[in-house]
């Protein structure tokens, strides 16, 4: 099944569960985020894969020239390409200046793959079809190995820093878990582009294996305890 999505493309990954606050200044995404209210529906959130978030000949940054007294030529826009799987977002709150402009919060909904572009102007609409999760037995003992290996980290990081770290409880469901632990960690886009793409199994294990190679750096602590 398949349905219409407003996209609005960042240079960030959204996944599901996971917050996201966006200052909406763009003439376009005004237009998006005002039509989302009146309908009481959802946008869609996907990484950039060429191209800008912004356009420069937008209103809003047409005016920050002329106030600050700046002679930049109009530029021509590029075409943005998104990759396609993101994450439907809902918005949980939305603040109208009275410019226009736009302050969202929302969440991480659901994941998606976009079939085709329906829509280029005023901003992409795109025909998606929204991911199943693989939910199987091993995720327990899976997000059990990923759980310890967290919890080991930042004791770890404490003792070398001697700074002490507020640590965030994880969620226990084993699919939130690893979306949790996603958004967290400090890995460049391409990956955490892929952990979105990836099943909830393998995400898993990338994790663990993205927490073991950061207690391997770190001096004096050991992470070779043979876990899945």
């Amino acid at each position: 099944m398949t349905t219409k999505l407003p996209l609005f493309p960042l240079n960030t990954v959204l996944y599901p569960f996971g917050p996201i606050s966006l200052h909406i200044f763009e003439e376009r995404y005004r237009i998006m985020i005002a039509r989302c209210l009146e309908q009481s529906s959802s946008f869609g959130v996907v990484l950039i894969r060429s191209g800008q978030e912004t356009d420069p000949n937008d209103p809003f940054f047409h005016r920050l020239r002329q106030q600050f007294g700046s002679t930049q030529a109009d530029q021509e826009p590029t075409t943005t390409v998104p990759f396609g799987i993101g994450t439907s977002v809902r918005m949980t709150e939305c603040h109208r200046l009275e410019d226009g402009r736009y302050y969202v919060l929302a969440l991480g909904q659901r994941r998606f793959r976009v079939q085709y572009i329906a829509q280029q102007e005023p901003y992409l609409v795109a025909s998606v079809a929204f991911l199943p999760e693989n939910i199987t037995p091993e995720l327990g003992s899976l997000a059990e190995v990923v759980r310890d290996l967290y919890t080991r980290y930042w004791p770890a990081i404490t003792s070398v820093t001697g700074e002490q770290y507020e640590v965030e409880a994880l969620p226990e469901d084993p699919l939130e878990l690893s979306y949790a632990l996603a958004q967290r960690l400090q890995v460049d886009l391409a990956r955490k582009q892929r952990w979105l793409e990836a099943d909830v199994a393998l995400r898993l294990r990338e994790l663990a294996i993205a927490l073991r190679s950061e207690l391997a750096l770190i001096p004096g602590k050991r992470s070779d305890r043979g876990d899945q």
